[in-house]
């Protein structure tokens, strides 16, 4: 029984890697660079989850950072956190949604082959990777019960690692405080997480590689492993900013009426363009 947990465990916790490393901080926001291996590696993870392509995902992603908050926002957060976590893939789309998708540039995407090749064959992809290996797994390799294995790689996996995955576009209901905002006494969840302005942070500077996706900063592990393949060399071009950085954007910004988003990334290229070739590592410790 130990296998089949142990399983499903290890495939949700590779679908998530490819949602938040992939997906999200790779394809949707291009907070770094990565090679071939690796955008392979993060495409089949991410088809783990089973859901949607990586095409499919930054385009409803990119739609809701450009509109956030508001009605054509897909996973609007002013509607409670139910829509914003499955309302979108239960309701009828947006009747302004093939117009807003014209506003959208996928161009990027649309030169990766990794991804293009994804979204031309996801449902032959999906199929034979989420349903027929996983589930045939253990009871090929370890003489496990196939029903069973059904059950729990099919029927209990795959709906955890639908809402793990959703919960990127829905986590700001749960870890954010609402602006102005310094106590959220109001909420049982205060016995659990720590509620931060982190998600105002993230849709300032959605490109910054080290912001964790469920309300935290420079750690998780999504962090770790965008670090670790820093140092082997797989990833590149990291995209962050530092304290100093966001000041002199803030200073910037208030010298020149420019808006702080467009001065803190000038900032942030700026100093992107003095790194040195073996950017430090911090975790880890060592240079690419």
């Amino acid at each position: 029984m130990f296998s089949y947990f142990f399983s499903a465990v290890l495939l949700i916790a590779l679908g998530l890697l490819g949602t938040t490393a992939g997906a999200h901080r790779l394809w949707a926001h291009r907070s770094y660079s990565a090679n071939l291996i690796l955008r392979i590696i993060l495409m089949l993870c991410q088809t783990l989850v089973g859901y949607s392509c990586i095409y499919d995902w930054v385009l409803d992603h990119r739609i809701h950072h450009k509109y956030h908050g508001t009605d054509d926002d897909p996973f609007n957060y002013k509607r409670g956190f139910v829509y914003a976590q499955i309302g979108t893939y239960m309701l009828s789309k947006n009747p302004r949604r093939q117009e807003i998708i014209k506003e959208i540039d996928m161009s990027d995407l649309e030169q990766d082959k990794v991804v293009m090749f994804q979204k031309r064959f996801f449902w032959v992809l999906m199929p034979i990777l989420n349903l027929l290996l996983t589930i045939n797994a253990p009871a090929e390799y370890w003489g496990e019960d196939l029903l069973v294995s059904f059950m729990v790689i099919m029927c209990l996996r795959i709906p955890v690692a639908f809402h793990a995955s959703w919960l990127v576009n829905s986590a700001r209901t749960i870890w954010g405080m609402v602006p102005n905002d310094r106590f959220f006494s109001d909420s049982n969840l205060a016995f659990i997480i720590k509620k931060s302005h982190w998600h105002e942070y993230h849709y300032t500077i959605p490109w910054d590689c080290l912001t964790n996706e469920f309300g935290s900063y420079n750690c998780g592990c999504s962090t770790i492993f965008i670090k670790i393949w820093a140092a082997m060399g797989w990833a590149y071009n990291l995209k962050t900013i530092d304290a100093r950085g966001i000041r002199q954007g803030l200073t910037k910004s208030a010298n020149t009426g420019k808006p702080v988003v467009e001065c803190l990334n000038e900032v942030a290229e700026e100093m992107m363009q003095y790194q040195p070739e073996d950017k430090f590592v911090d975790l880890l410790r060592v240079t690419k």
